[in-house]
């Protein structure tokens, strides 16, 4: 299959192609209108990471393509149209979040100060309670009774509770269901110190579970294990969790259906040495330099296209056809604070934006991450994409040396292409489609049509790649 490295050391910025990538995204659009609703595809250029490694489970252990995750994690470019993609999102959302913490008013912090003061005897009581218990008091960021109460709250409960409703309970033994067994007599003296604060306990509770959560949500991201809700790949990595929602075996029956299928045709005049004017059919015309539209390997000469077919003395016509567009989606697993598994957690980055400097409780961004979160940032991530084959195409050529060319593709059992700059063929090469030429004497034409090779054809490896015709973006904190 495409070897993802090699195709995306080709792919360049074309602005010219514009016309093109957006002619493809309508047709998706229409032909995916029901799967799509109202979040529609928008114009996607192909860059560094290649196109879609769609075949995202290994059937060797069914494990997660490392191909694919390495594809999906990757933020968005910002202002970039068409959409590109650009760092690993992770690495923005850990900064974003390592900056974010949940903090009380001013007023709110006087009252849950005032009532800890009451309840001194009740939480020294507690702190000796734990460490008979356990040893030690519990490690981490915090205070120890801070500590305590997540770990109570949010582990000896299933499902996890919360220091009101432990303070409500009139069974507490039936809502702390999990205790471990050195920790039974704990409880009583917790339940006292939680008395002792009063109606100051929904402060407390939302202090410590919440930045309790963060420190959760932030190790899921940070440093991933199989404990945390950590992807392993199959190249053995754990990584953060992404997910496809999209059956593999759903992706391959769509790109199986040649009933749905995108297509360009096009009229190539050469206008000058370095430029193509293009005409779509059904678009307008656009300019194009001459390497950034096709290249062509025939008989060892690795510029046929612009040598020899789409020349000033010739009229050219090239028809694309994308078969099999089906729609992919996938995303980022979200934190459950449940079992405190998985990272993407996005409530805190939201609030602390809706926060920001004002003397309110809740989440806040200290010190600020310097992050543009709105639609013109790269604050954002592809939450699904529209995919096909590989293109098959048809290229009339009428010349009056439609016989030599004609010969020429006679001889070259396989022909190697580029089309935008992303080479089209087995292991990152030009030299894997097919062609068959038939000539017309009395228009002094010759036809070339030319098929890539079956194993890019809703292909069964895990290197197999989706032509990309459009994305869904997702801007989560905008």
């Amino acid at each position: 299959m495409l070897d993802i490295a090699k195709e995306s050391e080709v792919m360049r910025e074309i602005p010219q192609a514009d016309e093109i990538i957006n002619m493809l995204k309508e047709q998706a659009n229409t032909i995916l209108s029901a799967a799509l609703g109202t979040t529609k595809l928008e114009a996607f250029s192909v860059g560094a990471n290649g196109n879609m490694p769609y075949y995202w489970q290994d059937p060797r252990n069914l494990q997660f393509n490392s191909n694919t995750y390495n594809w999906i994690k990757s933020s968005l470019k910002a202002g970039a149209m068409p959409i590109q993609q650009d760092q690993i999102f992770t690495d923005l959302y850990i900064r974003a979040l390592s900056s974010v913490s949940y903090s009380l008013s001013t007023s709110d912090q006087a009252k849950l100060n005032k009532a800890k003061e009451d309840a001194t005897d009740q939480q020294a009581a507690v702190l000796r309670a734990w460490q008979d218990a356990f040893g030690s008091l519990p490690s981490g960021e915090g205070q120890p009774i801070d500590l305590i109460s997540a770990e109570i709250a949010s582990t000896w409960a299933v499902p996890p509770t919360t220091l009101p409703e432990i303070q409500q309970s009139v069974n507490i033994n039936a809502l702390l269901n999990n205790v471990p067994a050195s920790g039974k007599p704990v409880v009583p003296v917790f339940a006292n110190w939680l008395n002792a604060i009063g109606g100051a306990v929904s402060l407390e509770n939302n202090t410590t579970m919440n930045t309790a959560y963060l420190a959760r949500a932030l190790a899921a991201a940070q440093t991933p294990t199989d404990a945390n809700g950590g992807l392993k790949l199959n190249n053995d990595l754990v990584v953060p969790a992404y997910q496809v929602s999209t059956q593999l075996s759903d992706i391959l029956n769509g790109l199986k259906n040649s009933s749905q299928s995108a297509s360009l045709a096009m009229t190539v005049t050469r206008s000058t040495e370095s430029e193509y004017q293009v005409n779509v059919e059904g678009g307008t015309s656009f300019s194009i330099p001459v390497l950034s539209l096709f290249s062509m390997n025939v008989g060892g000469n690795a510029h046929y296209f612009e040598s020899n077919i789409a020349t000033t003395d010739n009229e050219t016509t090239v028809t694309m056809n994308f078969p099999g567009v089906t729609l992919v989606s996938f995303g980022p697993v979200p934190f459950d604070m449940s079992p405190s598994r998985n990272w993407f957690w996005m409530k805190p980055i939201r609030d602390a934006i809706k926060n920001g400097s004002s003397d309110v409780s809740g989440f806040k961004f200290s010190p600020d991450p310097q992050i543009d979160f709105s639609k013109s940032g790269p604050f954002a991530y592809l939450m699904g994409t529209a995919i096909s084959n590989y293109p098959s195409m048809e290229i009339t050529v009428k010349s009056s040396s439609y016989e030599r060319i004609q010969k020429t593709f006679e001889q070259s059992a396989s022909v190697g292409i580029s089309f935008l700059g992303i080479p089209l063929g087995i292991g990152g090469s030009e030299s894997s489609y097919s062609n068959k030429v038939t000539t017309n004497a009395s228009e002094s034409t010759v036809t070339i049509t030319l098929n890539p090779p079956k194993e890019l054809v809703a292909g069964s490896a895990v290197d197999s790649v989706g032509w990309v015709l459009g994305v869904q973006p997702d801007y989560p904190a905008a």
